[in-house]
């Protein structure tokens, strides 16, 4: 290996799933399944019920993207396990609304991609940058 490889392996962390990921996945979980219980049991009635339900489904990006950005920051491997506990969420909740658990799972996957893209090449520019001490 050259000398660039291995100072590249010194300062990026190795991609482990360690037990702190799995509880925020387990976290990101339940937090998704109670936003599509919410979601489920908004009104639909009147002009102005009809917001709240357009509301109720942006609050699926909101507490994907905020808790994730978050999370991210302290570790991005925890945020990794957070977005995808979320998306998980989706799949067993198909079974009581097509809709929503279809909606959550393939929002949170694009907004997983678009994160990780942004994360992924952020975190790379950052650890490239080598820093001079006087």
């Amino acid at each position: 290996m050259t000398e660039k490889e291995l100072t590249k392996k010194k300062d990026e962390p190795e991609f482990e799933i360690d037990k702190i990921t799995i509880l925020i996945a387990i976290i990101g979980f339940l937090v998704a399944w109670i936003n599509m219980y919410l979601i489920e049991n908004t009104p639909i009635y009147g002009s102005e019920v009809w917001n709240l339900k357009v509301f109720a489904y942006l609050s699926i990006i909101f507490t994907t993207s905020i808790p994730c950005v978050a999370i991210g920051v302290k570790n991005r491997i925890w945020a990794y396990g957070y977005i995808i506990g979320f998306a998980i969420a989706g799949l067993p909740f198909v079974i009581i609304n097509v809709y929503i658990g279809l909606y959550t799972l393939i929002t949170t996957l694009l907004l997983f991609t678009i994160m990780w893209l942004i994360f992924w090449t952020a975190w790379r520019s950052l650890s490239s940058i080598k820093t001079i001490s006087n």
